[in-house]
């Protein structure tokens, strides 16, 4: 029963998810700069030569029925879905600990049916990130320790999306927040407002150096309308980069093509883990927009970095053509 109330509230969630920065005319993607911005110096303080560079990649959830017959074998009961999807993904963006936080018999349940290298990236609940005074309120992190600490080893970095809302001017309760964060549970950032940029377009300088300072790391969110959020700064031995698609339009190949360079060159450098969260409208093309992602990455880099998914069809040839 439990598993299909989480199924159903990602079902519910799926609208809410992601309307950050989303544009509804697609005419407009063909005007858009999809460039990365340069890398801060700063990126040099948490990188280390040498290093193996894990990759992680995943989709903001496992419950979606249209995935029969691509990721899941045909006839598939809703309550196999994990299974399958840990036997072709390494990880999951866990939307749903943002609505709910999971009960220890569910995570339980969750890491019987996944392998040992897969890993849970959780979206802090809604009650710390966006409710007011909730970054502060001990009951509720209490909560969510538990449900990291029953991940065991099965946990990866879990990250706090703030919102759009939360500006530079209420840094104070955030750095409280992180002072108080246990070491060892891995945590990214996710930020929404303008203020915690600079006027070029940079995340603070201040800001990345604190981060470094407290091995707190960043979420990269790439999405079409909301480009003063891109960043390429590094505060951590890892990244989180959640790349938005628009339904596999041609611009979602072009955005992945720039992808593949940078994390070639911060594997060369020494990044330790890179996690790649990908979104489609309703995720229902996640696979294609992932098999590509993940076939084009490898051939970059010369070398199989991802496991190949089961055989998908490809992305639509006039659109991934234009920029094999």
């Amino acid at each position: 029963m439990t598993d299909q109330l989480f199924h159903f509230e990602g079902q519910a969630t799926r609208l809410a998810r992601m309307e950050f920065g989303k544009l509804t005319d697609l005419s407009k993607l063909a005007d858009i700069d999809w460039r990365l911005p340069p890398d801060p110096p700063l990126n040099a303080q948490v990188l280390k030569p040498g290093v193996r560079t894990k990759f992680f990649m995943g989709a903001p959830a496992w419950g979606h029925k249209e995935w029969i017959g691509k990721v899941y074998p045909p006839k598939t009961k809703s309550t196999e879905f994990l299974h399958h999807y840990a036997r072709a993904f390494n990880t999951i963006e866990l939307n749903t600990s943002h609505y709910r936080i999971p009960s220890s018999e569910q995570t339980q349940k969750w890491r019987e049916q996944v392998p040992s290298h897969f890993v849970f990236c959780g979206k802090l609940h809604q009650d710390i990130s966006h409710a007011r005074g909730g970054l502060l309120d001990k009951r509720r992190h209490a909560e969510w320790f538990r449900f990291l600490e029953d991940l065991g080893e099965n946990r990866g970095p879990c990250f706090l999306q703030l919102p759009p809302s939360f500006t530079y001017a209420e840094k104070a309760e955030l750095f409280q927040f992180l002072q108080n964060w246990p070491s060892e549970f891995a945590l990214a950032l996710e930020f929404r407002h303008p203020t915690w940029w600079t006027p070029e377009g940079q995340l603070l300088p201040a800001l990345q150096q604190y981060l470094q300072g407290k091995k707190i790391g960043l979420v990269i969110t790439d999405v079409a309308g909301r480009r003063d959020v891109l960043h390429t700064a590094l505060s951590a031995g890892f990244t989180m980069l959640r790349f938005i698609g628009n339904g596999l339009h041609p611009t979602d190949f072009e955005r992945a093509r720039h992808w593949y360079q940078k994390l070639k060159l911060w594997k060369e450098q020494g990044l330790q883990d890179a996690f790649i969260f990908v979104h489609e409208p309703d995720d229902i093309a996640m696979p294609e927009m992932a098999d590509h992602f993940i076939r084009h990455f490898n051939e970059t880099l010369g070398e199989q970095v991802l496991p190949p998914l089961p055989a998908i069809a490809p992305a639509p040839e006039a659109q991934a053509k234009m920029f094999d």
